[in-house]
């Protein structure tokens, strides 16, 4: 790829992806550079890797959650270890950021669900998402109890790791 193909793939990735990332970074920290260097180092391990992008995975925007998560956690463990005094005016009452936590999560295991056979998805969504117990998911789709039980074990161990590769679950 020439120059100038690299610069507009790097600015198209930026330009579909920086501001949600930023504004979830910003989230996570109290300091604005902090958040955008985030997104930064993010979208630049992003390039670097994409050929480790699979599509067939997940979305591309889930998979960079996941990249902006692990880039967030590795600086907070850097800069934890340096005590900074902060001055009382600088401190502002966290924002609860568990909604958007719970969206991105959230995008990521629909993501998840998805990568899942036909079958074990829908079993997981009967007992898991509708609350239906053994019996009702076997009558509701015709199937033995045991097959229901069967699906949802395997369904369950698939789903694990599908969220492990995408570095929902340590």
């Amino acid at each position: 790829m020439d120059d100038a193909g690299f610069d507009e793939a790097v600015r198209a990735l930026h330009d579909a992806h920086a501001p949600a990332l930023l504004a979830w970074a910003r989230r996570r920290t109290s300091d604005p550079r902090e958040a955008e260097e985030v997104v930064q180092e993010t979208l630049v391990l992003a390039w670097r890797k994409h050929h480790q992008y699979d599509p067939e995975r997940g979305s591309e925007r889930a998979w960079l959650f996941g990249i902006a998560r692990n880039v967030a956690a590795d600086r907070h463990r850097r800069n934890a270890r340096h005590l900074r005094s902060v001055p009382d005016d600088a401190i502002e009452p966290a924002a609860d950021d568990s909604d958007l936590d719970r969206l991105v999560e959230a995008s990521l295991v629909q993501d998840a669900l998805a990568s899942l056979s036909d079958d074990h998805r829908t079993v997981l969504v009967e007992i898991y998402y509708r609350g239906r117990s053994v019996r009702d998911t076997a009558e509701r789709l015709a199937i033995p109890e045991g097959t229901v039980k069967s699906r949802t074990y395997h369904a369950l161990r698939s789903l694990r790791t599908e969220l492990e590769n995408r570095e929902v679950l340590d």
